[in-house]
């Protein structure tokens, strides 16, 4: 048995040193290997955006040996675009107006789930910085490419910025006095202790040289910190070409290395030494010697070189690529671990290699529109789906426009060597023999095109969900939507694990719905939660929502075990009208209760005090209750006896409650038959 190379133990174990070269060999495996599936996307995408080759801005066939003639028809068909361009609509939709909840898993997080809840919802809309797009370039590439990959991380640095300071604002300020008489008086350690302390983030040689110039020119540059970014960030990752697994790979997260590959100015190269400690002798000459190269260029073996569409801007020379190396590696204790190192394809050495704390797995998530087969890379697009439908009718239509150019102006058949010299409208046509010039045969109308293209677009409809004739169109869009929103459901859930682990103790925000801040404690970093995120497709009917809505409350008057919650009822039928107005609207019953408790108490004391008030639009049988207890109190009944003003501004507010109540409860005659349930004065018809 062979004994495995250091390079070999380098790719299993954790090493003292990461083996670049070994990494590098991998991943140009890694993209030799799944040459196919990149050349299917390719595909995809000129699919998608009707690109061919030969293809003339005219629309028109030209060039060598076209079909049928020389400046046929040529023209776009738009089947498998319009369909993506549909779907990813509906996802974005759904999730603008998805249901976000956190279900404890133990007791122990019951009294934070509604909590946690609203932190989802403000980490969706604010918290994770350009969610939302992202998900949309995720959306894009699950139809176009089968693969959706969405990267999830954390990102936490102290953003500097530079600012010029004067020898004359410093000695104006009395903060900053004794800097500037330091200066003056060229004591200079003096002068570099105070603005270190004043300024931290300035390196010591950076601080030195700013006091001489302060002391020389009166003005300097100043490093402040102005904001810290400390959140959960999401990248939409490109599965031809960014992110590259073994080709045999069928879970990700049992893949023995990912590669994630980005492109990054020579700014935030330097960003990335002072921020996240990456070696400064490789990031210098990266920047002297990798800008421009891109490794997506290769031999395919073939002799041909391929290229990724997503790659054109890194024709500029102002980019260097890099290559995140994410590997599960054991160490001597049998222990695993997600280790990083960034390194570039063609050069030696490494910017960074460490082991990624709080990641018990591979930072990224995948979902794959298809899973037909095991294999990661062996999946199916829309365009798969809808290509044949979009030749078959990119024929029907280049036919008919070939045909209306035949009847617009058909062939001429004149004497051999004597053609007309011009043809149209007015034109002096000289001839010999009448006769001797006339119009070839044109084809005949064949109405059976437009009944082919009418069922290849029906055809294509049915294929991915978009039959509205079809009663299978609903499941299928239902399928492919849930797919997407599952994604989301597991980008919110592995940024909450980051959170715990990794975010500060403390985050206040506030969501739609609720006026006052909330604040969010991190807790312990095992607490679990069960993370939903849903969306009915059939919300997108809204006569079919109504009919939902009523049937459901219809449904109350078989409910004789009260098992329907009425609040939560009206709790969904808010939020299939619309889910922001409805977390803006809707309240805990504890806290309506408090609410109605304390308008009717200051209505009541706006009444005693001689101002008549109306009754609340709802509410009115706790308003009724608070007002009967309001008038057994003995200086209040009494008064009452004495005082016919009030007496009356009182009853008439009451009254008020007692006609909305008695409207009520005609609807409820005219449903049920007899007058509602009552329990003394309280009403019960409707409680469960």
């Amino acid at each position: 048995m062979n004994e495995m190379s250091d390079d070999d133990k380098a790719m299993i174990y954790v090493g003292k040193e990461p083996a670049v070269g070994a990494l590098q060999e991998a991943y140009k495996d890694s993209l030799r290997d799944v040459d196919q599936y990149l050349h299917d996307c390719l595909r995809s995408y000129n699919d998608r955006r009707n690109l061919w080759p030969g293809k003339s801005d005219d629309m028109r066939k030209n060039g060598a040996n076209p079909f049928p003639w020389q400046g046929a028809s040529d023209i776009e068909v738009n089947t498998i675009g319009e369909r993506i361009d549909t779907y990813v609509s509906l996802m974005m939709k759904a999730l603008d107006r998805s249901h976000i909840k956190a279900f404890p898993t133990s007791q122990a997080g019951v009294g934070r789930a509604a909590v946690v809840s609203s932190f989802l919802k403000w980490m969706r809309k604010s918290y994770i910085p350009g969610f939302r797009k992202e998900m949309e370039l995720n959306a894009n590439y699950m139809l176009e490419k089968g693969l959706l990959i969405t990267y999830v991380g954390w990102k936490k640095e102290a953003r500097t910025y530079l600012q010029t300071v004067t020898l004359q604002e410093l000695a104006e300020n009395p903060e900053t006095v004794p800097l500037a008489e330091a200066i003056v008086a060229e004591e200079y350690d003096t002068a570099i202790e105070f603005i270190s302390r004043a300024f931290p983030d300035m390196s010591e040689k950076r601080i030195k040289k700013a006091v001489q110039e302060l002391n020389r020119q009166g003005i300097t540059e100043v490093s402040i910190s102005r904001d810290t970014v400390d959140c959960p960030i999401v990248d939409a990752c490109a599965p031809d070409g960014e992110i590259l697994f073994p080709s045999y790979c069928d879970d990700p997260e049992r893949a023995p290395q990912i590669f994630w590959r980005t492109f990054l100015t020579a700014q935030e190269l330097e960003k990335k030494v002072t921020n996240e400690g990456w070696d400064a002798s490789w990031v210098k000459h990266a920047i002297e010697n990798l800008r421009g190269k891109d490794s997506i260029y290769y031999d395919s073996g073939d002799g041909e070189y391929f290229r990724s569409d997503r790659t054109n801007m890194v024709d500029e020379k102002d980019l260097v690529m890099v290559v995140y190396g994410y590997q599960r590696l054991i160490d001597e204790d049998g222990s695993e671990g997600i280790y990083c190192t960034v390194f570039h394809p063609d050069d030696q050495g490494y910017a960074k290699h460490e082991l990624l704390n709080g990641y018990d797995d591979y930072p990224f998530e995948v979902t794959r529109l298809s899973d037909d087969q095991k294999r990661l890379y062996e999946t199916r697009t829309f365009s798969d789906i809808l290509r044949a439908s979009q030749m078959q009718i990119k024929t029907e239509r280049d036919s008919r426009i070939d045909r209306n150019s035949m009847a617009t102006l058909p062939p001429m058949m004149h004497p051999a060597g004597r053609p007309p010299g011009d043809y149209g409208p007015g034109r002096k046509i000289p001839y010999r023999r009448l006769g001797e010039l006339q119009f070839g045969p044109t084809p005949s109308y064949d109405p059976g095109s437009e009944r082919m293209e009418a069922l290849m677009t029906q055809q294509a409809d049915g294929a991915v969900g978009l039959d509205a004739n079809s009663p299978y169109s609903g499941i299928r869009q239902e399928f492919i939507i849930n797919k997407f929103l599952e994604h989301v459901q597991k980008v919110l859930a592995r940024a909450w694990v980051l959170y715990q682990r990794m975010g500060p103790d403390e985050v206040f925000f506030q969501v739609t719905g609720n006026p006052n801040p909330q604040m969010m404690e991190k807790g312990s970093p095992d607490e679990k939660f069960d993370i939903t995120v849903s969306f009915d497709t059939t919300e997108n009917d809204p006569e079919g929502v109504k009919q939902q809505i009523e049937s459901m409350a219809t449904l109350m008057q078989y409910d004789k075990n009260g098992r329907i919650n009425p609040d939560r009822l009206i709790e969904i039928a808010a939020a299939s009208v619309n889910p922001f107005l409805a977390d803006y609207i809707l309240e805990p019953s504890e806290e309506s209760q408090q609410r109605v408790l304390k308008e009717v108490t200051d209505d009541l004391a706006k009444i005693h005090g001689g101002i008549a008030v109306p009754a609340r639009p709802n509410g009115g049988e706790m308003a009724m209750q608070v007002i009967q207890q309001y008038t057994q109190q003995p200086d209040i009944a009494e008064e009452l006896q004495t005082n016919e003003a009030f007496a009356e501004r009182l009853q008439n507010y009451y009254g008020q409650y007692q006609f909305a109540a008695q409207q009520a409860e005609n609807a409820v005659v005219g449903r049920v038959g007899t007058a509602p349930a009552q329990m003394g004065e309280i009403t019960t018809q409707g409680m469960g």
